[in-house]
């Protein structure tokens, strides 16, 4: 599946709304915030290294001790973590994969009595939105449409919704007006749908066809 790396980049980047489905989060003070998604793999990793080993804890549980080295040793105090863990970087790295809802949370690493703390967050990717047509409105020779677009599915976080005509995006939200004149060709309307994860669009050819 796809890696996500943590690492630090400036919080202005992260404000970038339209991006943030391809950037890590960036650093806080006392530990740093990850986004990733159910199915992919996301990566912490201890800056801090000032021991020999590294005891990691999920919501205040220890999950497994490495001792650093080439192989690093290993010992897991929960076994089911066991297929989904790995240890780069001679053990100062932590990989989980094949990431679960329930993976989201406050992962802990203790060397030498420090605490470095990363806090996970796992979104759902979109699935593609579905347009509806909510009302129509003809009268002398022109047609209103109210198009909303939603998508279905739990566990997505905040989703982020726009309308665009070709390169020109004029709408932000999931319900748009559209007026449409004969004898004009109607031009094609993209909604699209963005959370912290992924990014999906589908694209409505005429909307008089979908009000019909």
């Amino acid at each position: 599946g796809m890696m996500d790396v943590f690492w630090c980049l400036p919080l202005a980047l992260f404000l970038l709304r339209q991006a943030t489905h391809l950037l890590s989060p960036a650093c806080t003070g006392d530990g740093a915030e990850v986004t990733s998604a159910v199915g992919r793999s996301v990566t912490f990793h201890l800056e801090n290294l000032d021991g020999q080993a590294a005891a990691w804890s999920f919501r205040n549980d220890v999950i497994v001790a490495v001792k650093f080295g080439n192989p690093p040793e290993v010992t897991f105090f929960d076994d089911k973590y066991k297929p989904r863990l790995a240890f780069p970087k001679n053990g100062s790295a932590l990989t989980i994969s094949q990431l679960t809802m329930d993976d989201a949370g406050a992962y802990t690493a203790k060397i030498s009595g420090v605490k470095s703390t990363f806090t996970l967050h796992v979104y759902r990717e979109l699935a593609v939105p579905t347009v509806t047509c909510v009302a129509q409105n003809c009268s002398a020779g022109s047609c209103h449409y109210t198009l909303h677009c939603t998508v279905s599915g739990s566990g997505s976080g905040n989703i982020f919704y726009t309308w665009s005509m070709g390169a020109w995006q004029w709408n932000e939200g999931p319900t748009v007006l559209v007026e449409e004149s004969p004898p004009d060709e109607p031009l094609p309307l993209t909604c699209t749908a963005e959370n912290p994860v992924s990014s999906r669009n589908t694209t409505v050819t005429s909307p008089a066809a979908l009000c019909a």
